[in-house]
């Protein structure tokens, strides 16, 4: 391929399949579309074969190109054009080119690990390996919390980028998690995502014009659940995806969102549902993300697994675990992987037992007084419709869980209760009656009254005026629906209002002291953090209480009395203590992206660099936050009644990268007060479930919390109640649905093991395919940095010991590449919430980097790996040596040990598929003895296998030594020598290359013939399934709808709806299988179809013995 553009340009079209360069880029002809009038232009479709822009497509009007031409085979001859290159520059070229070979010829080949900046645990290898042995990337990962399926779903990500099967990512995931999403996609991965929201729409709007497509201005994006259920941003977004992406990947995190809702016989689809089955179809590969994605419902699973591969799964239709799930779903415990290989930490849960309250404490006296004036109101609500004693019943169950938060949180609620049920009695007696709404279980206001805000929930990202606001709507409207048809007795009434009375005094006194577990609080706080910290409202003597380097993360429901009223009380506790302001902060759905980014970094960063001690989190943010790097105390002020909702507090801390050996959970019990003998159950049941149940666990956390909500914890009752919780378990149906369909895909211990090591096998394999390690690629920094004439790393160590690097001060080349100066910002620690950028750059030095994972969560240092910006740019200049940089000779000269002088020629032999998708990439050598031109008799001999795998080894010996170069004369005559040792080898190489070719060509082949012939056999045993699924049905119809009888007519309608829209969707689905099976197969021997085949030029290299 000539490196020079010829002075004239090509006359004739290019053809299909021929290497052509435009717009500075080398690119594959796909199509030709000549013009029906000679005088207007070709319309020329493109895909781009560089390293760096690969399978990027482009259309062009072939004769309106000004540096268009036809790429040969003349760049052969450039090789040696500049000299010699030293073979550590050369070794840099060479490595470069391999790190960035690929092949689709063997799945189990992996790159992305060795390309990542992450700690390559075997067992995260399980998930890449899986999704390179399917034609589609359709895969569940339902590990455990805190495995790090974020990892897993990068490694697939960024393997199918270099594999160019994806081009385009979009990242669904709850709003709390989409900064981390991108902080971990960008440092680990290289990989820029962008936020797509209300605010990049408006500024793409500002920047491209108000009929911008934002969905087409990047390539990767993270969206927030509730977006996709929201027209502005799905309409735009279809539109962009179209029927169907090529080269599309979504990852949908907490995918069991998406899942049909649990509470009848039937999952019920809901909005989320029905958006992602819209939009699913339409990527090309799909990663969903769960830790608990079975609600014991067969058809909300089955939809759940339609929405990832609508080929191998039906709606309704039962799942078999082992026969359709193992080849989509990877599914693993944490207690599983700690028994067999560790790494991960022991969990400690510890009970914070106080006990010997006066019997006037508060706490006590509002418990038995609010239970107390719930018997009063049952009593005078006997009488009533089911509807009434439930509103009745939901707010006294609402007040008994803010009390059992705080009585901050109480008193408000309180207040606002009796102010309602006041007006309604003085309304009542005025107008001589009134009409009150009905109000159901199901309704906003019944289940946001009791349920605090998760992380996807619109609630979460309230502010307190709002949150307040809403709660005071919803105990409005809760007492309206609890007035009774007929007046209250004045007695019945009076008693009421007395209970009211004394319970409003003691909270109003109480609610602004700190309680019992505020003051136990405080003591831990002593004991741990702050050896010096004096008695409560007690002033400190002396210099002000210095801290240690503990950190403590505390849990409350999301409540915005409780928040305020615990971090208002621990200010006052710490006020005296040194650096006191900067020791606490929050963190909760109000918290915006960037300063919830902001607060992680702080309480992740080291203790002897940043004072935040203590963080107050709410349920909004127990769900993907990584805060475990400092911090292995957690306290849980509050408990909430779903043992799910603590398993997933815990996993903030217990999770993988946690560096302490033991994490300590605390929760308070108060013995004397009845509610906290049930709570504690729960605390015992979250262990229970996470040891015993596995998958099982969101379904017995679902029905307790169901159970709790319903009536609360009444004192006449709790004992039971507590046994009940103890005994809960699955009805069998939900249990064997749950068990045949999920469970048994669980890799259990033995098999586990198993997976285990054969995963390490492959990571041995890869490495040793990819050749990379961690010292060619620092030198290959090290030389790049060269090129541009800046200093090299300067090697250092931290203050453990540790080996670190120094980079060179880059930005100081901005005046003549400003482009550096935000490269190297990824180089700095991350900007902080309102800083300026120059304030920024100025405070944020660059940081040392090191070029092995520390295993830690760690701000001090960058990981620089291959996919790292720095590295990607500084790399990219060898990568393009030839056509866009010419830097190099790419010909090399070096001693050997050997006594013989060789010469070897370097090709890189690319195989495309459609798309100019990189099928297969290898270096093909040929080597030979070298003899000067002028005592030949014959062309170079290219040597036998045997002799070639011999110099390679010498060549790799050769390049990593640091030998005295030969004298300038055998250079000379070297170079002398070039042209012609080049023109008497490559034709020995093509024929080489031509047989790498013919074999990958053959393995390609052979794997899309056994993936076509494997989505056949789906297809057809899955229509099999769906024809008897439908049959069944049919024949049962009106039993099944019998067994859907119960109290609940409501429910009955949803579960009959829900059935007749399966059966309508089989026999929809029936009338597909016939044209999926002549398409769809088909399409998966092609994408292994090779389209072009080019062997381009790498380098020439000659090793001469040290002993002429």
């Amino acid at each position: 391929m000539s490196a020079v553009a010829p002075s004239v340009l090509p006359e004739r079209l290019p053809g299909v399949g021929e290497l052509v360069q435009v717009r500075s880029r080398r690119w594959i002809v796909e199509e030709v579309v000549e013009s029906p009038r000679p005088a207007e232009s070709a319309l020329v479709r493109l895909a781009c074969v560089d390293d760096d822009n690969q399978g990027q497509s482009l259309e062009v009007f072939w004769a309106y190109e000004p540096d268009r031409w036809i790429l040969t085979d003349e760049s052969w001859a450039d090789l040696v054009s500049k000299g010699l290159d030293s073979p550590r520059l050369f070794a840099a070229f060479l490595n470069t080119l391999r790190w960035n070979c690929t092949t689709a010829t063997d799945s189990r080949l992996f790159q992305a690990p060795f390309r990542a900046g992450i700690t390559i645990d075997a067992y995260q290898m399980e998930p890449l390996r899986k999704a390179l042995a399917l034609p589609r990337v359709n895969l569940l990962i339902a590990d455990d919390t805190g495995l790090g399926k974020t990892i897993e779903a990068g490694l697939i990500a960024r393997e199918l980028l270099l594999r160019r099967r994806a081009k385009s990512i979009v990242v669904a995931a709850p709003p709390s998690m989409l900064e981390q999403w991108r902080g971990e996609m960008e440092e680990r991965f290289g990989l820029v995502f962008e936020v797509l929201d209300r605010a990049y729409v408006s500024r793409m709007r500002r920047e491209r014009g108000f009929g911008v497509n934002p969905w087409r201005t990047h390539s990767r994006f993270l969206v927030s659940h509730n977006l996709l259920i929201d027209p502005a941003y799905t309409d735009p977004m279809r539109e962009w995806l179209g029927e169907a992406r090529p080269g599309s990947l979504l990852i949908l995190d907490e995918a069991h969102h998406a899942a049909p809702s649990s509470g009848g016989r039937y999952g019920i689809e809901t909005k989320i549902t029905r958006a992602v089955r819209d939009l699913a179809h339409r990527f090309e590969h799909r990663l969903f993300l769960s830790a608990t994605p079975h609600n014991g419902h067969s058809n909300s699973f089955s939809t759940l697994l339609e929405l990832l591969d609508p080929y191998r799964f039906t709606r309704g239709v039962k799942v078999r675990a082992r026969t359709d799930l193992e080849p989509v779903m990877v599914r693993r415990i944490k207690e599983d992987l700690r028994s067999i290989q560790g790494g991960f930490p022991e969990r400690n849960v510890e009970r914070v037992e106080i006990d010997g309250l006066p019997e006037d404490a508060p706490e006590l006296a509002l418990s038995r007084l609010l239970d107390e004036y719930r018997t009063a109101r049952d009593q005078r609500y006997s009488s009533e419709s089911a509807r009434v004693r439930f509103a009745a019943g939901l707010m006294a169950v609402g007040l008994q869980q803010r009390l059992l938060s705080s009585i901050e949180a109480f008193a408000r609620s309180l207040q606002k209760h009796r102010e309602t049920v006041q007006r309604h009695w003085d309304k009542a007696h005025e107008l001589g009656g009134d009409t009150h709404p009905a109000l159901y279980p199901e309704d906003e206001q019944a289940t946001g009254f009791l349920k605090p805000a998760d992380a996807d929930d619109e609630r979460a990202g309230w502010t307190s005026d709002e949150a307040e606001a809403d709660e005071d709507a919803q105990i409005a409207q809760i007492d309206a629906a609890s007035q009774p048809a007929a007046d209250p007795a004045a007695a019945a009434w009076a008693h009421e209002q007395r209970l009211l009375d004394q319970m409003e005094k003691i909270a109003e006194d109480a609610r602004h002291l700190p309680d019992a577990k505020t003051l136990r609080l405080i003591d831990w706080i002593r004991r741990h953090q702050c050896p010096g910290l004096p008695a409560f409202g007690q002033p400190a003597t002396g210099s002000p209480p210095t801290w240690t380097e503990r950190r403590v993360l505390i849990f409350t429901e999301n409540r915005e009395g409780t928040k305020r009223y615990l971090k208002s009380i621990l200010e006052q506790a710490i006020e005296d203590t040194d650096r006191a302001e900067e020791r606490i902060d929050i963190i909760d759905g109000l918290t915006s992206r960037a300063r919830r980014r902001e607060v992680q970094r702080r309480f992740n960063a080291d203790p002897a660099q940043e004072p935040l001690r203590i963080l107050i989190a709410t349920d909004a943010a127990r769900e993907g936050l990584n805060l475990q790097a400092h911090c292995s105390d957690l306290f849980h002020f509050d408990l909430p009644w779903n043992p799910g909702r603590i398993e997933q507090r815990n996993g903030r801390i217990d999770r993988k990268l946690q560096p302490a050996a033991q994490v300590n959970c605390h929760y308070f019990v108060l013995p004397q007060r009845t509610e906290d003998r049930v709570l504690e159950v729960l605390v015992t049941k979250t262990e229970t479930i996470k040891r015993e149940l596995g998958s099982l666990s969101q379904v017995i956390d679902d029905s307790v919390e169901r159970r709790m909500l319903s009536d609360g914890i009444r004192h006449r009752d709790a004992d039971a109640l507590r046994s009940e919780i103890e005994a809960e378990s699955l009805d069998d149906d939900r249990r064997r649905a749950t068990e045949e369909e999920l469970e048994e895909a669980r890799e259990r211990a033995q098999s586990l093991e198993s997976q285990i090591e054969a995963c390490q096998n492959l990571l041995d394999r890869s490495r040793k395919w990819a050749d990379f390690s961690p010292v060619p690629f620092r030198d290959a920094i090290d030389c790049s940095l060269e090129l541009l004439g800046a200093p090299t790393l300067v090697a250092g160590t931290d203050d453990e010991g540790r080996p670190m690097w120094t980079f060179p001060p880059l930005e100081q080349r901005s005046a003549t590449d400003p482009s550096w100066t935000s490269t190297l910002d990824s180089l700095r620690v991350p900007r902080k919430l309102d800083q300026k950028l120059p304030e920024w750059r100025r405070d944020a030095p660059i940081r040392p980097v090191v070029f092995e994972d520390a295993g830690r969560l760690d701000e001090e240092t960058v990981h620089l790996h291959l996919e790292q910006r720095v590295a990607q740019r500084l790399l990219s200049r060898f990568r393009a040596q030839g056509f866009v940089y010419h830097d190099l000779s790419r010909a090399c000269l070096a001693q050997s040990r050997d006594s013989i002088p060789r010469v070897i020629l370097l090709g890189r032999l690319s195989l495309y598929g459609r798309g100019a998708e990189r099928l297969h990439e290898e270096i093909v050598p040929v080597a030979a003895r070298w003899r000067d031109p002028s005592t030949r008799s014959e062309p170079l001999k290219a040597y036998a296998r045997d002799a070639e795998t011999h110099t390679m080894d010498l060549l790799e010996e050769s390049l990593n030594a640091s030998a005295q170069i030969p004298n300038e004369v055998v250079q000379r005559r070297l170079m002398a020598a070039a042209v012609q040792d080049i023109e008497d080898l490559r034709p020995q190489l093509e024929p080489r290359a031509a047989e790498h070719a013919a074999a990958a060509k053959q393995m390609l082949a052979q794997r899309g013939e056994r993936e076509e012939r494997a989505l056949r056999d789906t297809l057809e045993r899955h229509r099999d399934q769906v024809e008897a699924e439908l049959a069944r049905h049919e024949r049962d119809y009106t039993q099944l709808l019998l067994d859907f009888q119960g109290p609940d007519a409501r429910q009955l309608g949803e579960d009959t709806k829900q059935l007749d829209a399966n059966m309508r969707h089989w026999r929809t689905r029936l009338q597909q299988f016939e044209q999926d099976l002549q398409r769809e197969p088909a399409r998966v021997r092609e994408f292994y179809e090779v389209k072009v085949q080019r062997v381009e030029p790498v380098g020439l290299v000659y090793l001469w013995p040290e002993s002429n």
